[in-house]
C-alpha cells in the first residue's frame, strides 16, 4: 500500500509539471527551457531631473581688458595685503576680513565683481585650500550645475548656475612670504560675456598682490 501511494504522488507531481509546461507553451509561443541564472544587461535608474532654466544676463557692458588700475591696501599691519584693483570700481566691506569691488554705479546684480578675503588665520597649505574652496563652492546652497574648468596649484576656473544665471568664477590664492601658507584669496565672478576681460584682470591683480612684509621690504 505504501509503495502504491508513493508511486501515485510521483505521478501527480510529474503530471502537474507537464501540465504547467503545456499551459505556458500554449500561452507563449516563444517560451524556452530554463538553463539556470545568467547575467543580464543593467539598466541605469531614472531620476527626476529638474529642468535648468537660465535667465537672460543683465544688459550691462561686458568687462573689458586693460582697465586702468589703482593701488588698494586691505587689512591691518602686519596682516595687510597690497594689490591693484580697477581704478573706477567702488569698494565695499563685507566683513572684517572680506572686501568687494563693483563697477559703477555699484552692486549691479549678476554682472561682475572682485572679492578679496584674508584667510591667513586658517593656516592652510595652498593646494589644500584650493581643493577645499572648490568642494565648498560645488556643494554651496543655491549653486547648481557646477563645472570645474581648470585647476592649478594656486588657482582654478569654474562655472555654475546661481539664482538662474550662469556665473564664471576665477580664483587665485596668495601665500605668505617664504611659506606655503595661504594668506588671501582673490576671486573674480562674472558672466560668460566677461570671460576675456576677467582672464586679463585676474592675472594683473594676482601679479600685483603683496603681503605686508613683502611689499614694505622689497
Amino acid at each position: 500500500m505504501r509503495v502504491w501511494a508513493v508511486g501515485l504522488v510521483g505521478l501527480l507531481v510529474a503530471s502537474a509539471a507537464t501540465g504547467g509546461y503545456l499551459i505556458r507553451s500554449e500561452r507563449d509561443g516563444d517560451a524556452t527551457s530554463y538553463d539556470g541564472p545568467a547575467p543580464v544587461v543593467a539598466v541605469s535608474p531614472s531620476y527626476p531631473v529638474e529642468p535648468l532654466d537660465l535667465l537672460p544676463d543683465p544688459d550691462f557692458p561686458p568687462l573689458l581688458a586693460s582697465l586702468p588700475m589703482r593701488v588698494e591696501i586691505v587689512g591691518s599691519k602686519p596682516f595687510d595685503l597690497r594689490l591693484e584693483v580697477p581704478g573706477e570700481w567702488i569698494r565695499t566691506e563685507s566683513s572684517a576680513s572680506e572686501w568687494k569691488w563693483h563697477p559703477p554705479p555699484g552692486d549691479v546684480l549678476n554682472t561682475y565683481f572682485l572679492r578679496v578675503r584674508l584667510i591667513g588665520n586658517q593656516h592652510g597649505g595652498v593646494e589644500g585650500m584650493v581643493e577645499s574652496r572648490i568642494e565648498a563652492l560645488a556643494d554651496a546652497q543655491g549653486v547648481r550645475d557646477f563645472h570645474l574648468e581648470s585647476q592649478d596649484t594656486d588657482r582654478f576656473v569654474a562655472n555654475y548656475v546661481s539664482e538662474g544665471h550662469r556665473r564664471v568664477t576665477m580664483e587665485t590664492f596668495v601665500t605668505q612670504p617664504g611659506a606655503d601658507v595661504v594668506f588671501a584669496s582673490i576671486g573674480l565672478v562674472g558672466r560668460e560675456v566677461d570671460r576675456a576681460g576677467m582672464t586679463d584682470l585676474i592675472r594683473r591683480i594676482s601679479d600685483s598682490a603683496r603681503v605686508g612684509p613683502d611689499y614694505r621690504n622689497p
